[in-house]
């Protein structure tokens, strides 16, 4: 960026570190407010700009190579740890997503290796740098990390944003250092199966089910009995805002850090919190189950990463061929065919037998849990947990439908 006076204003924000040049140049703006920053230096060796500052312990060293300049020997100062170093780069390597290495990409690559330095980069995130000519993604965009006497890396996470206006760069965010993440949850009361009382649940249903007649008629009164007996026996509710695998312990530990802002407190409730995680993690991996629920475990698998897929353009689809395949796999033909047989056949048939306990207990064995609820509000979960009476009452009363040909409103919504 090369700057004059009317352009050095963002908003919020104060310039405090430039290098300024007709054409190329970079400047460093930091959020009003921010007190612990001072500028550290800039410099122009051999066309390559950098500005350096310190925010709190931190050194914050901004590039920028023009992409016909070579590096020079040493491409970048040293700096002391901890210390990132951060900016356009303009260099092809293989361990930034390019196909091939040019004399740029092995310059940074050996400097990186010389200064133990550690890559923040992660070939599954969009390129920093989409090619209007060649509609091409590639990541001159760079951010390397300096490390510990241990060899740790700073603790650091990387998030490419959407396409910025009139540039073909993207916004790169750095989150440096460790945060505890706070989930904001969607502000729905949900049922919390994990704490229900079944059994309470089914003494309730099965007290109340003598009362109504296995009728059409009476459909909206044994709703009403699922409904009551699950508000005495399912906690329901929502947490508005929450930390996963946040512990007591865990707790405890950050009200103490609250109050002496003792570092080696800091890191024992981040621990807590990392091995709460583990246990989890460990026990979801072990529980999971493709038989059983096949959502839940792709679930998992996405939640960890294993099945993240990169999805291409496609072509348009026409609407009659969209219109052509949803009558073609769409039930009505087997419901017509199913209404022929019930006219042809005699009414002694087994097609017209009443329903049996078996066929209800198979049919609800054969529906998944954590489905979308209907217009009745009634989960599958309820109707699996149903009791003896309740699930005989059930049988009749589709025996009943089956009988008279009349099924309630609701089911026509």
């Amino acid at each position: 960026t090369h700057l004059f006076d009317t352009r050095e204003r963002i908003t919020g924000f104060d310039l405090i570190a430039c290098n300024n040049h007709l054409k190329y140049g970079l400047a460093c703006y930091i959020k009003q407010g921010i007190e612990d920053c001072t500028e550290l230096k800039h410099t122009s060796i051999a066309g390559v700009f950098t500005t350096a500052i310190r925010v709190g312990e931190l050194t914050i060293t901004n590039v920028y190579k023009p992409p016909l300049v070579q590096w020079p020997d040493p491409p970048l100062p040293p700096s002391q740890h901890p210390s990132i170093h951060l900016g356009d780069f303009n260099s092809h390597h293989t361990m930034w997503g390019y196909e091939d290495n040019n004399y740029n990409g092995v310059a940074i690559a050996q400097w990186t290796s010389l200064e133990d330095k550690f890559l923040l980069f992660d070939a599954k995130d969009r390129g920093t740098f989409h090619s209007s000519r060649w509609q091409r993604e590639y990541n001159p965009d760079l951010c390397f990390l300096s490390k510990d006497s241990k060899g740790n890396p700073i603790i650091a996470s990387r998030t490419i944003l959407d396409d910025f206006p009139n540039s073909q760069h993207r916004p790169s965010i750095i989150n440096v250092g460790i945060e505890i993440p706070v989930i904001t949850s969607t502000l729905e009361p949900r049922w919390n199966f994990k704490k229900a009382d079944w059994e309470t649940f089914q003494k309730s249903v099965d007290t109340n089910i003598r009362w109504i007649p296995p009728t059409t008629d009476a459909f909206n009164r044994f709703i009403g009995i699922i409904k009551t007996a699950t508000k005495c026996s399912i906690p329901r509710g929502f947490r508005k805002t929450y930390i996963p695998c946040w512990t007591e312990e865990s707790e405890a530990l950050y009200q103490e850090y609250s109050l002496n802002k003792n570092p080696a407190t800091a890191t024992a409730t981040l621990e807590s919190l990392n091995s709460a995680r583990r246990e989890r993690r460990k026990s979801l991996v072990e529980e999971t189950n493709f038989t059983h629920s096949s959502r839940k475990a792709w679930a998992l698998l996405r939640q960890l990463g294993g099945a993240n897929h990169t999805y291409k353009h496609r072509t348009t689809i026409r609407a009659d061929t969209v219109a052509s395949h949803l009558i073609q796999t769409s039930k009505a033909p087997v419901m017509r065919q199913l209404s022929t047989n019930l006219m042809a056949a005699p009414r002694s048939s087994i097609m017209s037998d009443p329903f049996t306990l078996n066929e209800l207990n198979a049919a609800l064995s054969a529906t998944k849990s954590g489905k979308a609820v209907g217009p009745d509000g009634v989960y599958p979960e309820f109707l699996k947990a149903l009791g003896p009476k309740a699930k005989r009452w059930l049988t009749s009363f589709f025996s009943e439908v089956l009988a008279t040909g009349k099924i309630p409103s609701i089911w026509r919504e």
